[in-house]
């Protein structure tokens, strides 16, 4: 970690488009709100395009995320509680990252890029550290083939003209 004046820095590895297979021309911001959007589609929520955010509780009521959240039952073979605290986490983990987004949305300056890359990351990680309170090991396996499922799906969206 290095320390500025005005703190410490902490590195982020980034993976760049040709890390991933991606084609060459995909940008940094772009490449990180593919991911960003990756990951809420991985998690059953999407979201929406600057200017045309949806409330959390709007959005956890659409026709399709509720069909990935029944996937991930399904999948996962979740239980009541399960699904419940899934669903509640799910949420909040889209409610964050919207806001992420929203607070950043102007900011097109490589330092708002980087914080906007480091807060999203933060949460990622928060998400990723109470799922693994929340499943089991075999359940936490299924659920990042899910996961890798939805990055491959939204590489291919991305790739098409």
């Amino acid at each position: 970690m290095a320390m500025t004046a005005g703190g410490p820095i902490q590195t982020v590895r980034c993976l760049m488009p040709n890390d991933m297979g991606l084609a060459g021309g995909m940008t940094s911001l772009r490449l990180l709100r593919q991911c960003l959007l990756a990951t809420a589609l991985a998690c059953g929520l999407a979201i929406a395009p600057a200017g045309h955010a949806q409330g959390a509780g709007n959005a956890a009521r659409s026709p399709e995320i509720q069909q990935r959240i029944a996937d991930a039952k399904q999948r996962l073979k979740l239980t009541p509680q399960q699904e419940t605290q899934l669903r509640a986490l799910l949420q909040e983990q889209a409610r964050k990252l919207r806001a992420i987004r929203d607070k950043y949305a102007d900011d097109t300056t490589l330092q708002g890029r980087g914080a906007r890359s480091r807060e999203g990351q933060v949460v990622q990680e928060d998400f990723r550290a109470r799922l693994q309170q929340l499943l089991s090991p075999g359940q936490l396996d299924e659920w990042d083939k899910m996961a890798a499922e939805a990055r491959a799906q939204a590489r291919e969206r991305a790739q098409q003209p």
